[in-house]
This record gives C-alpha cells, sequence and structure tokens, in this order.
C-alpha cells in the first residue's frame, strides 16, 4: 500500500515538470535564409530575449534575396516603408507586431517550417505572421494588396462530415443579419457559398489538395471558383503545404481570396479554438487582427496536441474583419492585487480583447464563462491567450452582453491542481465516453467478468462479499454518471460538441464491480494492486492508448521522416492523472469496506 502510494506521488510530481518540459525553453533557432543550398540552419545555442526597441516598426519583412519573390518584397518595403531581414534571428531582434514572409512556395519545405515553428515556440513574445505568397509573383502581390479589400458582414462555417464531433452529416451554417440558418453540404452548395461569403471557415478531411465533403464528395484544387476577397480558416489536416503541386491554398489565393489560414501537418482535431462553428476571426479589429487570432489559436494547439505551431496564415497579418472592436471598456482599476476590466455591448461569438500591459498577468478570469492560465498543461476550448509585447490578446467565448476580466499575476495553487484535475476527468468521463472505444470496454468487461468467476468459482465465500462488490460497482459507476451529466455543458478540454454515452457505464460497473471482488478476496499485497488496477482498467487503457499511439507515431512513423515528432503528450497525460486518481480513491474505499466485512 505504501509502495503503491509512493509511485503514485512521485508520478505526481513528475507530471508538471514533464508538462513544462514541452513548454517555453527560452531558446530560438536561428534561421538563416541567404542562401538555397542551407537556407535554414538551426542553433539551440542562441538564447532570445524579447525587449521592445524605442521607435522600432511594428511590422517588417522577411524575405531572401535570391529568392524570385524578392522584388515584391521590396515593393512592399518601398511602398509601406518597411525593413527587410534576411535572417529570423534578425526579425527577433527587432521584436516586431507583425512578419510579412515573402516567399516563393518552392523555397518552402518541411525542414524550413519546421524549423521556423519551433524557433516561433520559443519566444515569450509571439510574433503574427503572414506568408506572402501565391503560384506567381504576380498572385503574391494580388495578395497583399487586397488587405484594404477585406469585409466581415457574410460570413459561414462549413462543417464536413464527422461523426466523432457530434456532426453526422456535412453542413453549412449561416450567420448573416443576427440569424443562424443551416442547410445541408454538397459541393454546388458549397461553391455558391464561396462566391457570397466574406469570411468561411471549413472543419472536415482534408489534404494538400483537397477539403473531403463527405465519403463521396471532395473538393479539389482545380474546383474553386472566383471569388471576392474572402478570408478563410481550416481546421483539415496538410492544406497548408503550399510547396506541393495543386496546392489548395494557393488556389483559393489565386482565386482571390484574401487569407488562407492551414495546418502543414495532421491536427488532433478538436483542440482549434473556434473551429465547427466559432468562427473566431469574425470579431477582429485593427487592433486584433486576424494573424494574432491565428497566434491564438497556435497557442491552443500547443496545450491540445502540437509540439510546436504549424498553424500559419497565407496572406498579411494585418487583416481584420471589423472596423472597430466589438466592445466599449467601461472600466480598468486593481483590487487587491488583481486587475479587473469590465466591458459593455458585446454581441455572441468569441471575441477578441487586447489588453493594454497585459502581458505580465498570466492568469485570466472571466466570471460566468472560464479562467485559463499561461502555463496550465491542458486545452481549454473556452479561452486562449497569448502575448504580444507588452500586452495580452485573449480570445473567449461569449454569450453576448457586458462582461468582465479579472487578472492575475499568478493562479493560486489550489487552482491549478483543481482545475488539472476536472480537466483530466472531463477527458476520461464524459469526452472518451463517445468514441469507438465504448464498445471494447464493455467487451473487455464481459471478459474480465467470465475470468473472474472461473477463477473464484470453486472457492468458497460468503453472500456478503459478491453484494458489496456489486453495490460498490453501481455506486463508482453511479458517481461518475452524476459527474458526467453534471459537468457535461462545461467541458472545455476539447471543441467538439460532446454528447454523453450512457453505454460507457457499462464497462464502468463490470471492471469496478470485477476489481472490488478480487480485492475483498485477496490474499495478498500483490492481489490487491492487481484488482485496483482491475477496477480502473477503463482508464489504464485509455493511457496506455494515448501514450503508446502518441509514442509510436512520433519516434516510428514521423520522426524518421521529419527529424523531429509532431505530438505532444497531454492526451495521455489526462487519463494517466484520472488513473492515478481512481487507483487512490479504489485502494482507500476498498480497504474500508474489507475491513468492515472483515474479509
Amino acid at each position: 500500500m505504501r509502495f503503491f502510494l509512493v509511485i503514485c506521488i512521485a508520478i505526481m510530481l513528475i507530471l508538471p515538470i514533464a508538462t513544462l518540459s514541452e513548454r517555453e525553453t527560452g531558446l530560438a533557432y536561428n534561421i538563416n535564409v541567404q542562401n538555397d543550398e542551407e537556407p535554414y540552419h538551426l542553433n539551440k545555442k542562441i538564447p532570445v530575449k524579447m525587449q521592445a526597441v524605442p521607435g522600432q516598426k511594428s511590422t517588417v519583412i522577411l524575405a531572401n534575396p535570391d529568392d524570385p519573390y524578392y522584388t515584391l518584397a521590396v515593393e512592399i518595403s518601398q511602398k509601406e516603408n518597411l525593413p527587410i531581414f534576411d535572417s529570423i534571428n534578425k526579425v527577433i531582434e527587432h521584436e516586431p507586431e507583425f512578419l510579412l514572409w515573402v516567399v516563393s512556395p518552392t523555397r518552402l519545405s518541411d525542414q524550413i517550417l519546421i524549423d521556423f515553428g519551433c524557433t516561433m515556440r520559443s519566444l515569450s513574445s509571439a510574433i503574427s505572421v503572414g506568408i506572402i505568397s501565391g503560384n506567381t509573383p504576380a498572385q503574391a502581390r494580388d495578395l497583399w494588396q487586397r488587405k484594404a479589400k477585406v469585409k466581415g458582414e457574410r460570413v459561414f462555417a462549413v462543417n464536413g462530415e464527422y461523426p466523432s464531433a457530434s456532426v453526422p452529416d456535412g453542413r453549412i451554417i449561416a450567420f448573416n443579419d443576427g440569424n443562424k440558418t443551416t442547410q445541408s453540404l454538397s459541393g454546388a452548395a458549397l461553391k455558391r457559398i464561396f462566391q457570397e461569403a466574406d469570411y468561411l471557415t471549413f472543419t472536415g478531411h482534408g489534404g494538400s489538395n483537397y477539403w473531403k465533403l463527405n465519403e463521396n464528395t471532395i473538393l479539389f484544387s482545380a474546383d474553386i471558383p472566383s471569388l471576392s476577397p474572402i478570408v478563410i480558416g481550416t481546421a483539415s489536416c496538410q492544406t497548408f503545404r503550399i510547396w506541393r503541386k495543386g496546392s489548395i491554398a494557393l488556389s483559393f489565393i489565386e482565386h482571390g481570396a484574401a487569407a488562407y489560414a492551414g495546418f502543414v501537418y495532421s491536427p488532433n482535431e478538436g483542440y482549434l479554438i473556434g473551429e465547427f462553428d466559432g468562427l473566431p476571426f469574425r470579431y477582429t479589429w485593427h487592433d486584433f487582427p486576424v494573424g494574432h487570432a491565428v497566434q491564438v489559436q497556435n497557442q491552443g494547439t500547443l496545450k491540445g496536441f502540437a509540439r510546436f505551431p504549424y498553424y500559419y496564415l497565407l496572406g498579411d497579418p494585418r487583416i481584420s474583419l471589423q472596423t472597430e472592436e466589438p466592445y466599449r471598456l467601461t472600466d480598468d482599476y486593481e483590487e487587491k492585487d488583481i486587475r479587473i476590466l469590465k466591458y459593455t455591448g458585446a454581441p455572441k461569438g468569441f471575441i477578441p480583447v487586447r489588453i493594454s500591459g497585459g502581458a505580465k498577468y498570466s492568469f485570466v478570469e472571466i466570471p460566468g464563462v472560464t479562467a485559463a492560465w499561461e502555463l496550465e498543461p491542458f486545452y481549454n476550448a473556452s479561452l486562449q491567450m497569448v502575448n504580444i509585447r507588452d500586452d495580452k490578446f485573449i480570445l473567449f467565448a461569449h454569450q453576448g452582453g457586458d462582461f468582465a476580466l479579472h487578472l492575475q499575476l499568478h493562479p493560486q495553487w489550489y487552482w491549478i491542481i483543481a482545475d488539472t484535475l476536472i480537466d483530466a476527468l472531463d477527458h476520461t468521463f464524459i469526452y472518451i465516453g463517445q468514441t469507438s472505444g465504448v464498445l471494447f470496454s464493455i467487451f473487455a468487461g464481459v471478459i474480465a467478468l467470465f475470468v473472474v468467476f472461473l477463477l473464484f468459482r470453486r472457492r468458497k465465500f460468503p453472500m456478503r462479499i459478491p453484494v458489496s462488490a456489486i453495490l460498490l460497482g453501481t455506486g463508482f459507476t453511479a458517481l461518475q454518471a452524476l459527474y458526467a451529466l453534471t459537468r457535461l455543458d462545461h467541458v472545455t478540454i476539447t471543441s467538439k460538441i460532446l454528447e454523453f454515452n450512457f453505454l460507457s457505464l457499462t464497462g464502468i460497473f463490470l471492471f469496478t464491480g470485477c476489481g472490488a471482488f478480487v480485492f475483498m478476496n485477496a490474499g495478498s499485497q500483490l492481489t490487491k494492486w492487481l484488482a485496483v488496477l482491475l477496477a480502473a482498467s477503463p482508464a489504464l487503457a485509455i493511457t496506455a492508448f494515448g501514450l503508446g499511439v502518441i509514442t509510436i507515431s512520433n519516434i516510428f512513423l514521423i520522426k524518421p521522416i521529419l527529424g523531429v515528432g509532431l505530438y505532444n503528450y497531454s492526451i495521455g497525460l489526462m487519463p494517466l492523472i484520472t488513473l492515478m486518481f481512481e487507483c487512490i480513491l479504489f485502494v482507500i474505499t476498498f480497504s474500508i469496506v474489507r475491513r468492515l466485512l472483515r474479509c
């Protein structure tokens, strides 16, 4: 018993260290773009301290003098009076708010964007990056010039068929004139919406040259019609591989789009704030433009699944869909070391808020909505934030009307423990319950029951032992059901729509009851520990699967090709925390009942 508790405590101490080791390191990478043979070099020995220089430009240009698109970089520099740099380290030393990366798509590659992403991850102050490119220099110039033509009046959320996110059929959701209407998704309907929309998001499967609407309908890059200066945000796999032939992102730009945001590699769905129907760019304004919203989204991916940011914007990062902020600040004061800001008149949706001088505060609470900490280990679908220079930029889900922000330098220690545990329980008890693993859990539970029956069928024991095991199984199952029903509308660890699957309780009952029965009949400490693990088998299986899949993917499938793993271990750490919590709870409860029964 003592040994078991020591192991649990040790793991609990190691987890925060392991998690933080995947966060900011304080180091940057030296990316030099001066030649074609080795255009991007990594040097992990260069420390970066982002300190603003008075009078410096807030926007700079990154371009290679040997790049065929360099003449466009010079043109932009002359017209906007912006400096051009040929290495990312020079950019970082300047500490800009915005970076226009003017580059030919053929000069980009996996290694270049991986190196760049690792560099961006290491900075304490984010830089809003927009890649200015196109199939030709003329198309890249058109992309840069469309910034002033962007509007945000007609907005649509397009969801491809996604059963695991409670989207059984593709749909198009229109948010125009204060109304929300839904229609079925088809290729013809989507092409029509393309020509109407000012802003559109797409969540569904995809690739470098296509969007997948459903099993039978695919939109290829050649299918895109002529467009108005539309802003497009996607959550699909690998649609930002613009150096690939037939790039769908570049096709959107060729046909008139003003911006396109997408992933270079496959994301773990449900960890991009505002996806599905949130429209995270909808209320962007000049002091919180689309580029900043993309950086906030990248912070969410780092907490949800990504080891480094690989969500990029093709277009000018200074684009915004609104001409003014979507709310009014009414008060800003400090009270007991808490900075309180009050706002009025905000619409419903994801609201972008720029907090002047807010970068020093690591903890943000929005009463009635949620709270978040910069260093929390897991994703929060209701609130994400990023620091740029001295300011803090937050994006949060709002029901409309007045709201307040409470800022603190650091959260209370008990909030960290409670929030981490609740996130872990939400993931294991609610989120996993709507996946295909439920049927496997029930099947495995039946097998466990059969094995326990075979092992103990010839042993004699008082009837109170199986009765108590059934009662314990029922009790823990009821507690989990009560927890799930209480928390269902407050879960923040995923952007997916959650629906609690009551079938998941069957497996919980079978494993908990079997574990309790074995514990009551255990003749040794080892058997007791095995009984506890049997009772916690669902969490154990989820932990092993999550950590195993990530490890195998990173080490054996991805690293040999890209030289680095893509995914962090957040989705494996959550069930691990639940597993430890359950084991401690089972040990205490089973021991008390065993003593009362005098087994």
